[in-house]
């Protein structure tokens, strides 16, 4: 059998008010983007998973709040605009930073819309104050149809067709996380390009089995680690 190679291109995911997909799981998130200026604090957290859709929201708040800026804390500091968003609050290095930051906003009654994939917990006493009044919204565990029909949206983002039928096999065959979908679409985008076939029942099933194998590696060497 005659294989492509393949290069490790990275595609632009649709990031578009009309482009999320709402669910059970994140309709709260959603509906606290949408009431803002209607918030009850200067900010928000959205908290959730790798890959649920976090940064999406980000990326509304920005685009529909167009003085909103989008940025790193250190940038953010060094910034006048009243409207922040600040990703991954819970791999900070500097929680004095983000204190000041908060402070500023607040100063400014501006938005502080900021995302982490756990609940964070701060050592300094006045910033951990500040936070626990601030509001929070869980993204949580998603059902079948929607991880499907996120799978479906990926797939077309890379420009590839699938049969929903076959997207119904792969989503229940998965662990029901954003994750789990995004790196199984990986698996399939390559094996696609590399055979230069169509998306099939067998390589859906190829597809399965390489995803399986890779998990069980990631489980052998973190118990190695333990």
């Amino acid at each position: 059998m005659t294989h492509q190679l393949t290069f490790s291109l990275s595609y632009r995911p649709a990031f578009g008010r009309r482009d999320f997909l709402v669910g059970a799981c994140n309709e709260e998130a959603v509906a606290w983007i949408d009431k803002y200026p209607n918030w009850s604090e200067s900010a928000l957290l959205i908290c959730g998973a790798s890959g649920c859709g976090k940064s999406h929201l980000a990326s509304i708040f920005s685009q529909t709040q167009l003085s909103a800026k989008s940025l790193s804390l250190q940038k953010a500091l060094a910034q006048t605009a009243q409207k922040i968003v600040v990703e991954d609050i819970d791999l900070l290095l500097s929680e004095e930073a983000l204190f000041c930051l908060y402070n500023k906003i607040t100063e400014r009654h501006g938005a502080l819309l900021m995302t982490a994939r756990t609940l964070p917990f701060f050592k300094l006493k006045d910033l951990r104050s500040r936070m626990n009044a601030v509001p929070k919204v869980f993204i949580s565990t998603p059902d079948e149809e929607l991880l499907g029909a996120v799978f479906m949206k990926i797939l077309y983002e890379k420009q590839l067709n699938v049969n929903p039928n076959l997207a119904e096999y792969a989503v229940t065959r998965l662990p029901r996380s954003f994750e789990a979908v995004v790196g199984f679409t990986e698996i399939i985008d390559t094996l696609s390009l590399s055979q230069q076939q169509k998306i099939t029942l067998p390589l859906m099933r190829h597809a399965l089995k390489i995803w399986e194998n890779t998990q069980k590696e990631k489980t052998e060497q973190f118990s190695f680690f333990e």
